[in-house]
């Protein structure tokens, strides 16, 4: 790659493939090289993660469930389990993948109506989302939240409900233009009788096909006529091409480059993303490889231009704090952010980029941010300021500074900036400077409030 593989490049990519790096994590991938660090990122099925899953397997095992720190039989336990997934995880891209597809398989509590569903489509998505897509799809396509979401579990012979088949094609795999009316009408007969059960109303729903609610006539699908089911209307649509070749490798490659990247790619990143997709046989792992070993991820205009959605500032900040927390502060402050996670407003999902920016949703950053620092104690959400600072010389107020500054991924902020910061560090009660010793008390009081600072900048809210 034509771009230098330096500090701030290791901390660019730690954003975007997970949330964000300490500095031990930086130190690490700058001695590991480029395409190591990606491979560590992409490559993450090797690495050792029990002690997170044993951990969580703790915090959600009690009987009653309300018992249990996460309970997953209602939507804020839910939201805790993978907030703490994301927070602790040895693999980052494995909860970041997992996070984008949560906002691009929607499926919402407000109708769906059962946590444990949504726990299930969480955990069945995990795994599949760096494979094949079509193995994604074709689970997404039998998950019960999904079918309650957009009312396939209702699609029976002669009287076809088109929800989903629409959403499939335009939302997740063709995009919008791409398919006719006709086209919505022919696969939503394909997907009939692809229901739900369960054993009793105590009993969760499973996915069934019901044959006899299966439309098995002659069905054509964007230019192919046969007895189409479910399984071959997923085929068709993902292998479906036109003149600038795979529909659904550039409708992915594009949303995809737009969720790591930057919005709106050009053209030749598009096609050479769906170049990869074809050649790879529709592999989610080597299109995101391929991003992060783009020489254009890594120019100047790539870098914090896409704003941290409210589960993005949370996770980042808990990271890099080195925090430790039982979710309850962080999962209370998200509807305040303007993130319901697990109930997005529609099937798009949550529109964000600067959506999340408002008067309402930054103050609401800002108390989270202040909720976090200025705890003291051992409960809740904390941390320790001294083992943050641990190594880093910090005789004056510049070095607390540029200690703090690359510990938040803030070392290239404006000399402005920094400046108000030293000023800060060193500012007595009464404005006057001289205050920094380098004391216990100091740390405690200014390096609380320095953070603060930075997690607030608009800087913090760019990744």
């Amino acid at each position: 790659m034509s771009n230098s593989w330096d500090r701030e490049a290791a901390a660019h990519l730690a954003r975007r493939a997970g949330f964000g790096a300490t500095p031990a994590e930086l130190d690490r991938y700058l001695q590991m090289g480029l395409d190591a660090t990606v491979d560590f990122f992409v490559n993450y099925d090797s690495i050792d993660n029990t002690a997170m899953e044993a951990a969580l397997f703790g915090l959600t095992l009690a009987i009653p469930p309300s018992r249990a720190t996460y309970d997953l039989t209602n939507i804020t336990g839910l939201q805790k389990w993978f907030l703490h997934r994301m927070v602790y995880t040895a693999r980052p891209l494995e909860e970041k993948i997992t996070f984008f597809f949560n906002n691009h398989f929607t499926s919402g509590i407000g109708k769906v109506g059962d946590s444990i569903l949504i726990y299930n489509q969480n955990k069945t998505v995990r795994p599949l989302a760096m494979g094949r897509f079509d193995d994604l799809v074709l689970a997404i396509t039998k998950d019960p939240a999904m079918l309650i979401w957009l009312d396939n579990a209702t699609n029976v012979k002669g009287r076809p409900n088109e929800n989903y088949a629409r959403e499939l094609m335009e939302l997740f795999t063709l995009g919008v233009d791409n398919y006719t009316q006709k086209d919505v009408t022919e696969v939503a007969r394909a997907l009939t009788g692809w229901t739900l059960t369960r054993a009793d109303a105590n009993s969760p729903y499973t996915f069934v096909f019901n044959a006899a609610q299966h439309d098995s006539g002659q069905k054509t699908i964007l230019g192919q006529t046969g007895n189409w089911d479910a399984t071959d209307a997923i085929r068709i649509i993902l292998d479906f091409t036109n003149a600038e070749g795979s529909v659904s490798g550039r409708f992915l490659g594009r949303k995809l480059w737009s969720f790591f990247a930057y919005h709106d790619p050009p053209e030749w990143v598009v096609a050479d993303l769906a170049n990869v997709w074809v050649s790879s046989n529709r592999s989610i792992r080597a299109m995101v490889g391929s991003i992060f070993r783009n020489p254009e991820f890594y120019e100047a205009h790539a870098r914090k231009v896409l704003v941290r959605s409210p589960v993005e500032y949370i996770v980042a900040s808990l990271r890099q704090l080195e925090a430790q927390t039982d979710m309850s502060t962080p999962a209370n402050n998200l509807i305040p952010m303007g993130h319901y996670l697990f109930n997005p407003p529609d099937a798009l999902g949550f529109p964000g980029d600067m959506t999340w920016i408002n008067t309402g949703a930054i103050f609401a950053r800002a108390s989270f941010a202040n909720a976090v620092i200025s705890n003291r104690g051992k409960a809740g959400t904390y941390i320790d300021t001294t083992a943050l600072l641990k190594g880093k010389k910090t005789d004056t107020p510049a070095d607390v500074v540029n200690a703090l500054a690359d510990r938040f991924g803030l070392a290239d902020a404006a000399p402005a900036t920094r400046a108000i910061w030293e000023k800060y560090v060193d500012a007595k009660a009464d404005g006057s400077r001289g205050f920094w010793n380098n004391s216990a008390s100091a740390i405690d009081q200014k390096v609380r409030g320095l953070m603060h600072l930075m997690l607030t900048t608009s800087d913090y809210h760019l990744c």
